[in-house]
Formats: structure tokens, sequence, C-alpha cells
């Protein structure tokens, strides 16, 4: 699968992080979720794709299968020693986030600039 093949990522590059844009408003039922995960999956797998910072801005809504979804790249990330952040999360998505636990595994910043620090060498 190549970047042009996502359906719900984007992917740029910021010096040597790769940027991963959430493209979907939502992401709620079986189908979506496991699409959008199988997407994650494939990223945090590629070699390049060292370290990620995903982009949130675009998405006002996760289901329980979407969280978890993201739950999944962070541990697929940490397992390959790649750091993770996340950014730009919409205050109801980050509420979600916040009640299952997500805020306590992975970063998660107001914008995107704060989370490249630490990510982008000074």
């Amino acid at each position: 699968m190549s970047p042009t093949d996502f359906k719900y990522l984007r992917l740029s590059m910021v010096e040597d992080v790769v940027l991963v844009e959430i493209m979907s408003k939502d992401v709620q039922g079986p189908e979506r979720a496991q699409e959008f995960s199988a997407e994650l999956t494939t990223v945090a797998g590629r070699e390049w794709a060292k370290p990620l910072l995903v982009n949130l801005r675009r998405t006002h809504y996760f289901s329980s299968m979407g969280l978890a979804a993201l739950f999944k790249l962070v541990k697929l990330a940490k397992e390959r020693q790649r750091p993770v952040k996340f950014c730009n999360m919409h205050p109801d998505v980050r509420v979600g986030a916040e009640i299952v636990g997500l805020n306590l595994v992975v970063e998660i910043h107001d914008s995107e600039e704060a989370a490249l620090k630490g990510l982008v060498p000074a």
C-alpha cells in the first residue's frame, strides 16, 4: 500500500518526522474502524516511519473501535521503538481519549508545533 492508496490518512514529512493527518471527520462503525486501523498499522510498520506525529484536527468523533485503533498504533510504534505523539485533538475526542486513558500512553499536544518539539532536532 503506497501513501496515495490511503483512504483515511495523508502523509507528509516535517524534517525526519512523518506527519500523519487523519482526513476523516469521524471514525465510527466496524468497517471504517478496521480500514482506518489497517492504514495506521501499515504506517507504523514502515521502516521510514519514525518518528510519527498524528494530527487529528479534522476528526470530531471516534467510536470506541476508532480509539482502539489509536491505542494499537501507539503499541506498534513503541514495540518498534518509534516515538509517537498526537496533536490538534478536537475537545470532544480528547474527552473520550482521556476517559479510556489514551493520554496515559501517548503525549497529546494542543498544536502541531508543540508536538514537534522533542521529535525534531533543535
